[in-house]
């Protein structure tokens, strides 16, 4: 099968193409940026919008993964002028995408929307159940794409998958997950003791191996999954996770005593107090240490019989196995 990935440079994109190479696809790396993959064919990506021409992008192409898109950057309040841009770039550069796909007889379209496009915490379980409620630019521009997505390819000869993952992990993260990885290996105390949210992730190497998995299969066609590792944490036991992951990369001559695995220093605050604090403007990474957000993946393990090939330990030894 001729895939084409579209966003190939990215955080997904690069790993993506590695894993659809290795299964035996024709896997073309589509960017702004030139990709350089052994075995992956290269094409320009057009500017994302609703004037883009995908025509050169598309010849011969039987499946498309669109990652392409103006990325989850902010969780500042959302204004008009940032609403447009995201649905420029993220909702009608799709929908733009997708009327091309049909016409040129593209069998198979994965989209890579976001757990964001239903909601930005919920203290309940995500399932397909649940009714969308974006609360940022960025989840309002995924769930208009979804939906023009579905629109166009309604009547089409093009099959569509919706996959709504939380928070992806792997080597090469440097968001809000890079992020608490760096405090940890601080040691710095940290005041989440107390904390008992519900967070699910996905290891970045489970996710490509998910949409491999989706390619083609008539059991994805029109599905909407929320894929996940199938084990949702607190923050708590995230960052103990982290330290132990961390602790287990370590040479033996940078252990004192065995210390390096209790760097994950939580001592007990009030969470009421810690999720107060998180309303205030500038401290919107607390109110995420505090806040849930969990999926049902259960629906892609009975439709497809997917399972993560990596368990969540062993996707966060591998992901800072990198960072030594």
């Amino acid at each position: 099968m001729n895939v084409l990935v579209t966003g190939s440079a990215g955080f997904i994109g690069g790993p993506l193409c590695d894993k659809l190479r290795d299964v035996g696809h024709k896997a073309t790396a589509c960017s702004r940026s030139r990709v350089e993959q052994p075995g992956i064919f290269y094409v320009r990506s057009p500017e994302l919008g609703p004037e883009a021409d995908w025509s050169e992008a598309l010849a011969d192409v039987d499946a498309v993964v669109h990652l392409a898109g103006l990325a989850h950057v902010s969780s500042k309040k959302s204004d008009p002028e940032t609403d447009r841009k995201y649905l420029r770039v993220n909702a009608e550069g799709s929908r733009r995408l997708a009327e091309q796909c049909a016409r040129a007889g593209v069998k198979h379209f994965v989209f890579l929307s976001s757990c964001h496009a239903v909601a930005g915490e919920s203290d309940n379980v995500l399932t397909d159940q649940t009714i969308p409620q974006p609360v940022t630019s960025y989840g309002r521009s995924k769930l208009v794409a979804e939906e023009a997505i579905k629109s166009v390819l309604a009547d089409s000869d093009c099959a569509w998958t919706i996959l709504r993952p939380p928070l992806v992990y792997g080597p090469g993260n440097k968001a809000n997950f890079g992020l608490l990885v760096k405090l940890v290996q601080t040691g710095i105390p940290l005041p989440l003791a107390s904390v008992r949210n519900r967070r699910s992730f996905i290891y970045l190497e489970n996710l490509v191996d998910l949409v491999a998995t989706c390619l083609g299969s008539p059991r994805a066609f029109g599905k909407t999954f929320y894929p996940s590792d199938g084990v949702d944490l607190s923050t708590a036991e995230l960052i103990e996770q982290i330290a132990r992951a961390e602790a287990g990369n370590l040479k033996p001559e940078c252990i004192d005593g065995g210390r390096a695995a209790s760097r994950a220093r939580l001592f007990p605050f009030p969470e009421s107090a810690l999720k107060v604090m998180g309303r205030v403007p500038g401290l919107g990474a607390l109110r995420k240490l505090t806040s849930s957000l969990y999926v049902d993946s259960g629906p892609i393990c009975r439709d497809l019989g997917w399972t993560p090939p990596f368990a969540m330990e062993e996707g966060l030894r591998r992901t800072l196995a990198k960072r030594h």
